[in-house]
């Protein structure tokens, strides 16, 4: 009886040895157990090559485009002085949390994943103030600085 890890191989008077085939007499006894081992799932996680460097928060930039609806944009602050290493060696597999409520403690935070560094956020009342933030989902992410930003009236 065979099991999921192991199995006898053999097609006909043909048998795999070690990778190669050979032709066998119809009476042959069989010689080689093939073990067949299932392969790992692939990892969804993809690692880009490079340089590391320390996180930093994402600088965003809020626009207004309709009373109801803003364009959110960031990156990171590049210092000319510095060697920064840009984090986007891999850009299609960087994905990024935006957050926003309007401006009250109380209020709960709406989080939206975007996997570019551009969204636009709609459904916002006119004349209210609201809080935006951003962050890299890469481990060690860091949130931006809160961007408050007025909706313009209807």
């Amino acid at each position: 009886m065979l099991s999921s890890l192991g199995c006898l191989l053999l097609c006909g008077s043909i048998t795999l040895a070690l990778g190669n085939a050979q032709k066998l007499p119809k009476d042959a006894e069989p010689k080689y157990l093939i073990v067949v081992r299932p392969a790992p799932p692939p990892s969804q996680k993809k690692s880009c090559s490079g340089k590391t460097r320390s996180r930093k928060p994402l600088q965003l930039v809020v626009g207004t485009l309709t009373p109801s609806s803003v364009f959110l944009s960031w990156g990171f602050l590049i210092n000319p002085h510095h060697d920064w290493t840009l984090p986007s060696h891999c850009p299609n597999d960087r994905f990024y949390t935006i957050r926003y409520r309007e401006k009250d403690k109380e209020k709960k935070w709406i989080f939206q994943i975007c996997p570019a560094t551009e969204t636009i956020v709609e459904n916002l009342k006119p004349n209210t103030v609201y809080e935006f933030g951003v962050k890299d989902n890469v481990e060690g992410g860091i949130w931006s600085k809160i961007f408050n930003h007025k909706t313009v009236v209807g």
